[in-house]
């Protein structure tokens, strides 16, 4: 660890964890305020499951700092989700001979009962797909696709939906369980948790690593693989989690206002280090070294720290429950928002900025000049889509901006237990701190148009 950032961790760290701490950090230069951040909340707070101890912790510790950095209308605004474990689990392989793969549950399932039964593989998502259900009925859905590494992410976004619909699709077809290789770029015996829809009734449904995978396919084409999926995972009772908000006025109360966000809940493995603590290092130190300045934004910006991004959850918000728990607590403030964004894509540099038409011609030049330094490419793209949260604000009608991180590394670590401060690339943290900065600057200082009719909002679906 740079000795800087240790050195302030150690004075961060002297009160007791979960206690509020109102006092201001060690004085340091701004670059290492994220540093320092980030360090704090992954060393005290670990993994963060959405409505653990840790979860709730974190945000009064953060809600905490935040008052210290000065902002204004810092409040936690708990809401109730149903708290999902992932168990004691396990996935073994029975014949042609024993051996242990490395698994974890996909959240929001309920494993149900232990399951034997013969494999049947696939080496891609649309096989399975096209596959006729009675190839399926009873057997043990494998689905073994390789995420391949791209720089924008590309293909986790095409890929994700065989975990997220995977075991909906296998559980139609009358199959006896799910496993699906690791959405993973690395070669260990990692597994990689990560969401999936809920279903009605108890389905067991696992992510396997990469070399696991990798063996499984080997062994299936070789002849009949027995698996026995052994149950665990579950919905473990009702719990408490939260947004953390928080405003930096601007000079004008009445100009509409820009919105900044990351989440703070994370999976077991790790300790959210990358997915999340990273964005909410930035988006913070960027929102302080602002506040810091010797005058304010013209606009205000508001500052949200989302709650339940990871988990899916049964009943009236299935997924993204935080968001959709702002716009329902936030719906009228939602027109006096000029636009939103978040950092939620791992720990990799801001290479591309995508910007909605917001009626100044001349904002991407500027943006494009104070970015020229940082090698940020800088559009106008009014299709851009966001992290999740912020595209459930985007559902409900407020225009989002996109920050473009390089997303080469991502999937090494993203939902596994890599994912830990040691992992984490200090420069680059730095880096979409000064970025975020300069972005939010210019965009909270633009110059107000004439006020349009008002924008009708939209309804954030389910």
């Amino acid at each position: 660890m740079i000795p800087r950032v240790a050195a302030m961790l150690a004075l961060l760290l002297a009160s007791p964890a979960g206690a509020r701490d109102e006092r201001p950090p060690a004085p340091a230069v701004a670059s290492e305020v994220a540093p320092a951040l980030l360090a704090e909340l992954t060393t005290r707070f670990g993994a963060r499951p959405a409505g653990s101890p840790a979860d709730r912790a974190a945000a009064a510790w953060l809600a905490g700092r935040l008052r210290a950095f000065g902002l204004s209308h810092v409040a936690i605004e708990s809401f109730p989700i149903l708290r999902w474990s992932p168990g004691d689990a396990a996935v073994d392989v029975i014949a042609p001979e024993r051996r242990r793969l490395v698994a974890t549950p996909l959240g929001g399932l309920v494993s149900g009962p232990t399951v034997t039964a013969r494999v049947v593989a696939y080496d891609t998502y649309a096989a399975f797909l096209a596959a006729p259900a009675d190839s399926v009925r009873g057997r043990i859905v494998a689905v073994l696709e390789a995420l391949p590494g791209t720089a924008d992410g590309a293909g986790y976004l095409r890929l994700v939906v065989m975990r997220s619909e995977g075991p909906a699709a296998a559980a139609r077809k009358g199959a006896a369980g799910f496993v699906l290789r690791s959405l993973a770029t690395h070669h260990e015996r990692l597994a990689s948790s990560g969401a999936t829809k809920p279903l009605a009734r108890p389905f067991p449904a696992f992510a396997i690593s990469p070399p696991d995978a990798e063996e499984l396919g080997r062994l299936a084409t070789k002849g009949p693989v027995t698996l026995r999926l052994r149950p665990g995972a579950g919905w473990s009772g009702r719990a408490v989690t939260q947004n953390v908000v928080a405003t930096l006025p601007g000079r004008d109360p009445t100009a509409p206002a820009v919105l900044v966000s990351a989440h703070l809940d994370s999976w077991e493995q790790g300790t959210g280090a990358s997915d999340d603590g990273f964005g909410i290092a930035a988006v913070v130190a960027a929102v302080k070294a602002l506040h810091d300045r010797p005058h304010r934004p013209l606009r205000s910006i508001r500052l949200v720290l989302f709650g339940a991004e990871e988990v899916t959850q049964p009943g009236s918000y299935p997924n993204f429950a935080g968001a959709r728990r702002y716009i329902e607590l936030h719906r009228r403030e939602l027109a006096g928002i000029d636009l939103a964004a978040e950092s939620d894509w791992g720990g990799g540099r801001i290479v591309g900025l995508r910007l909605p038409d917001l009626g100044d011609p001349g904002l991407d030049r500027r943006l494009a000049a104070g970015l020229a330094s940082e090698n940020v490419l800088v559009r106008t793209d009014r299709s851009a889509s966001g992290p999740p949260d912020a595209d459930v604000l985007k559902a409900a009608g407020v225009p989002l901006l996109r920050l473009d991180q390089d997303a080469t590394l991502l999937f090494d670590t993203h939902h596994n237990a890599r994912d830990t401060l040691d992992q984490v690339d200090m420069s680059a943290l730095r880096q979409n701190v000064r970025v975020w900065t300069t972005v939010l600057r210019l965009l909270a200082d633009r110059p107000l148009t004439p006020s349009p009719s008002p924008r009708p909002l939209r309804r954030a679906g389910p």
